[in-house]
């Protein structure tokens, strides 16, 4: 079985990630979503942002960062999140299946489903341990939005 593949948004503001929840979830995931089939995963991040958030990613400014993979939240399989960063114009707002957005500090890995844990953990720690505030050490379940 091939991997559920996605494109997302990394969006990081004064130690805040931009977050998304679905449908009432417990957990909040990256804005983004599912890559379809024959679709760059640059056009579909830029389409979900769209579609989840009202936001406009500049393309010019979309950049690959890192994937994240593992085990599909809530679905058999596994999920293989392909993490952009970009610019965008537009104040998100929820659309869509999306119900809230927010800013929420990297630290809070327990609200964040599992994909997000392993990204702070794996890749914004990283990024983080080269400044001085880096984040403390967690233990994350293995398994992804």
């Amino acid at each position: 079985m091939k991997p559920i593949r996605c494109a997302c948004l990394v969006a990081v503001q004064d130690e805040k990630l931009l977050l998304v929840r679905v449908r009432g979830n417990m957990h909040w995931y990256l804005p983004g979503g599912k890559i379809e089939p024959e679709e760059q995963p640059e056009v579909a991040l830029q389409r979900e942002l769209l579609e989840e958030l009202g936001i406009h990613a500049d393309p010019t400014t979309v950049r690959y960062l890192y994937t994240v993979q593992g085990p599909a939240y809530g679905e058999p399989g596994e999920v293989e999140l392909l993490c952009f960063e970009a610019q965008w114009s537009g104040h998100p707002q929820p659309q869509g299946e999306v119900r809230e957005v927010e800013w929420i500090d990297v630290q809070e890995l327990i609200r964040f489903a599992p994909a997000v844990q392993i990204l702070c953990i794996d890749h914004l720690r990283n990024d983080q341990a080269s400044r001085t505030d880096a984040l403390p050490p967690q233990t994350v379940a293995a398994s992804c939005s």
